[in-house]
C-alpha cells in the first residue's frame, strides 16, 4: 500500500513537470518568426529556405499591427476595438500615428 502511494505521488510530482514544460515551449514558439511561400499559402515554415512544392523562397510572415481606437474628442479614452466613447457617446476612431506640432507649423510667411 505504501509502495502504490509512493507511486502515485511520483507520478503526480513528475506530470506536474512535464506540464510545466510544454507551456514554456508554446509560449516561445509564438514569438517565433514565420515563413510562407507567396504561391501556397499553406506551406509554413519557422525557418527561411525553399518551398518544398515549387523551389520558390520562403518569405517571412508579417505580424499583423495592432489596432487603437479612441475618441477624437477625449484622446485618453482607448480601446482595441471600435465601439462609443463612454464619456460623450461619440464613435471611437482608428488611432493614425502620433501628431506632433511645433511652432514651425504656424509661421506665416512675411
Amino acid at each position: 500500500m505504501k509502495n502504490f502511494l509512493f507511486l502515485i505521488v511520483v507520478f503526480l510530482a513528475t506530470s506536474g513537470c512535464l506540464f510545466a514544460q510544454s507551456g514554456r515551449t508554446k509560449k516561445d514558439s509564438t514569438n517565433q518568426q514565420t515563413y510562407t511561400c507567396t504561391m501556397h499559402p499553406d506551406v509554413i515554415s519557422h525557418q527561411p529556405g525553399k518551398c518544398p512544392r515549387c523551389g520558390m523562397m520562403l518569405v517571412p510572415v508579417k505580424k499583423p499591427k495592432s489596432v487603437v481606437y479612441t475618441c477624437s474628442m477625449h484622446p485618453e479614452i482607448t480601446s482595441a476595438h471600435p465601439g462609443k466613447c463612454p464619456k460623450c457617446g461619440m464613435d471611437l476612431v482608428e488611432k493614425t500615428g502620433s501628431h506632433h506640432m511645433d511652432s514651425s507649423m504656424h509661421k506665416m510667411p512675411m
